[in-house]
């Protein structure tokens, strides 16, 4: 297995190859939309952006392509429990080692971050 098939560039890219041909298969979207949603995730997503970068983006991609919100909204929800759980953990960290300052402006982060995503 390829460095790039561990990407989240890929899965997202092979998550969206999968969705479109699938609803070309069930007629549920046209061949001229499945070809602008293509044209506009590569141009959208170019090689080398790192797992950061792409999850930057994809809040983004069913701005104009409502046929990509299943995606986004299952990323968006990953990263959402694994900030909360990295989140959790180094504050548990932090209340160990008593550094309560540090803690509460990491919870405050937390949840000026939260209510920026939604």
């Amino acid at each position: 297995m390829t460095e790039q098939a561990n990407t989240l560039l890929f899965q997202v890219e092979q998550e969206i190859a999968k969705l479109l041909l699938v609803k070309l298969e069930k007629f549920d979207i046209t061949f001229e939309r499945a070809s602008q949603i293509a044209k506009f995730i590569l141009s959208h997503l170019p090689e080398n952006l790192t797992d950061e970068q792409v999850m930057k983006i994809i809040p983004s991609l069913d701005d104009q392509f409502y046929e990509l919100s299943e995606i986004v909204h299952k990323h968006m929800l990953g990263y959402e429990e694994k900030y909360k759980e990295d989140t959790i953990k180094n504050m548990q960290d932090m209340i160990k080692h008593k550094h309560f300052q540090e803690a509460s402006n990491m919870a405050f982060k937390y949840f000026e971050q939260k209510v920026e995503l939604k």
